[in-house]
This record gives structure tokens, sequence and C-alpha cells, in this order.
């Protein structure tokens, strides 16, 4: 047997505009961008925390490193005159 409760949740007026913003940005309910956000937050607790934030962090850190100004760096050896 499985019972639902409903629940009703209060958040900052912030908080509320960013959920709004999410689901006009993803096209979910509220209760599924919720739900998905208490899923990240569980799975996060759990022991895997390390590999989580390192998978979740990849795209914004090749974002930064991925780019015209920092291919400079790439060639280490010739800008520092390493032979």
């Amino acid at each position: 047997m499985i019972i639902v409760e409903d629940r009703v949740v209060h958040l900052s007026k912030d908080r509320a505009e960013k959920l709004d913003a999410l689901v006009t940005e993803t096209g979910d309910s509220q209760d599924a961008v919720i739900e998905k956000a208490l899923d990240l937050l569980y799975t996060l607790s759990g022991s895997d925390d390390r590999r989580i934030w390192a998978a979740m962090s990849q795209p914004s850190l090749a974002q930064v490193w991925d780019n015209a100004d920092d291919a400079v760096y790439d060639d280490w050896k010739k800008l520092y005159d390493v032979p």
C-alpha cells in the first residue's frame, strides 16, 4: 500500500521565481523540477560525492578551458621556453 501525502512547501520569493524559470525552461511541472532537485540532493548525500561533482562540473570546466585565450597555455613548454 502506498500513501501519498500532499505537502505545502514555503519558498522565498527569489527561489519561487527561480523555480518558475526552470519550469518554463524545461517544460516540466514544478513537482517534476523539485523531484529532480531532491534526487540530485539525495545522490550527493551518498558515498560517490566526488565522482558526481566531477561529472556535474565537467561541462563548465570545459567552457573555461576550451577557448582561444586558454589555448596559449596548452603549449606550455613553448610558452615558458622549456626544452
